[in-house]
């Protein structure tokens, strides 16, 4: 019997490439704030977690519900949608959508990591070709000698996932992902505190290494159990620290990555040939962790779902793959950090023009949802402050702003706002 293996995600100062020069307002200049108030329109219908959503060129909206295993084309405008694809591991089937990112011609693409794959989407909504990532002969990008800091991780194949999850797609097609947090020791895979952007090219297949992201701690674990005949190894990505502080990052239309460094809370923008461009220092005051901070985790560790795959190979059934997308047991934190991060590292997104939005974190009393929003040249530019219990998930073309309204019984409500 071969080991069985699962993977747990959480749907959770660095090395400059090349030379630095710094941009930026003064970290104490006011910045204009915008207020959406009412949406233009909301889909009747709720979703149980909207993991992505991509706009076509006519308006309607590609949407991916990981917990339900659906992806549907939905149209706000006559609040109707129509299913694309279906669960399953056959041809135009997906076993596991998390995510969905946008490619040229209005095509799409979504991630199925129970498959392995990848699913084409077509303008219309219906599913095409399948395809893999990572698998190919020259293997994972190597950095330039003195690329890689003290600590990082390479980018390293996932239990059969190629590069993992992916993170982000560019006007091109090319996808970008984030590199594990682990590496693999002379006993098995050891946590690292620096992990790579990776660039991959679907029509050359060159893979490069882009920046380094600074890692918090406990990032991810490693568990064995079992006998030398039947082990079983868990590895855990993310959720391991509450209020973790770490690197966010995003990826502009035109190939640019983003790095909001939270050690100081700056923007670093790598071009596509690597030039690093140095964003001014964004004033913030610190949020305490007190009990009601720590109340809030609890809650919100207990309804945010997770992605776990399983998978066993070997023995008399062969090789057997399943998901679950509930949410992992929770763990009490043995320590606590003294403050939150300024922002939330999910939080980051980038819109079809270049701007930048950020989520920034608040105390557990201030229900307002706030963003920093930052132009493509790294400036921040203003706030926009959103109504309680919404988030930001995508944006589409003219300023369209979509969000995620939840209720009280923790369902989803798509929402679309002029920003």
């Amino acid at each position: 019997m071969k080991p069985s293996f699962t993977l747990r995600m959480r749907t959770a100062s660095s090395l400059a490439l090349a030379a630095i020069v710094s941009v930026g307002l003064p970290a104490g200049a006011q910045q204009p704030t915008r207020t959406l108030a009412t949406p233009l329109a909301e889909y009747r219908e709720p979703f149980s977690q909207i993991a992505a959503v991509r706009e076509l060129k006519d308006g309607r909206l590609l949407v991916v519900d990981s917990r339900d295993k659906l992806v549907q084309l939905v149209n706000l405008s006559t609040n109707s949608a129509t299913t694309v694809g279906r669960e399953g591991s056959g041809p135009g089937e997906y076993g596991l959508p998390t995510q969905l990112f946008a490619l040229p011609g209005d095509s799409s693409v979504i991630f199925d990591p129970l498959n392995q794959r990848y699913l084409m989407v077509h303008p219309d909504g219906k599913p095409g070709a399948s395809f893999r990532v990572g698998d190919e002969p020259a293997g994972p990008p190597r950095p330039l000698p003195g690329q890689r800091p003290p600590g990082a991780a390479p980018m390293v194949r996932i239990g059969g996932l190629g590069f993992g999850m992916p993170r982000a797609a560019d006007a091109r097609g090319r996808l970008y992902f984030e590199g594990s947090g682990l590496s693999m020791g002379p006993n098995g895979p050891v946590t690292a505190d620096t992990a790579p952007i990776v660039r991959y090219d679907r029509t050359t297949k060159a893979v490069d290494t882009l920046a380094w992201l600074r890692l918090p701690k406990n990032n991810a674990s490693v568990k064995s159990s079992g006998t030398a005949s039947n082990q079983r190894m868990e590895l855990r990505i993310g959720g391991q620290t509450p209020y973790p502080a770490r690197d966010a990052w995003t990826v502009l239309p035109n190939g640019t990555v983003v790095i909001a460094r939270v050690a100081d809370y700056h923007l670093d923008l790598v071009s596509p040939s690597r030039v690093v461009t140095r964003g001014a220092a964004v004033s913030y005051a610190p949020v305490k962790v007190g009990n009601a901070e720590k109340q809030e985790y609890r809650d919100q560790s207990k309804s945010t779902g997770g992605i776990m795959i399983m998978r066993t190979e070997g023995g008399s059934g062969g090789s057997q793959n399943r998901a679950s997308t509930a949410p992992p047991s929770f763990e009490e934190p043995t320590e606590w950090p003294a403050t939150k991060p300024p922002f939330n590292a999910n939080g980051i997104f980038a819109t079809p023009t270049g701007d930048i939005w950020i989520a920034r974190n608040r105390s557990a009393t201030d229900a307002v949802p706030t963003y920093d929003v930052f132009s493509a040249a790294g400036k921040l530019t203003g706030k926009v402050v959103l109504p309680k219990k919404t988030r930001v998930i995508g944006f589409g073309t003219g300023g369209i702003v979509y969000t995620i309204r939840v209720d009280d019984d923790d369902l989803q409500y798509l929402q679309r706002f002029r920003g």
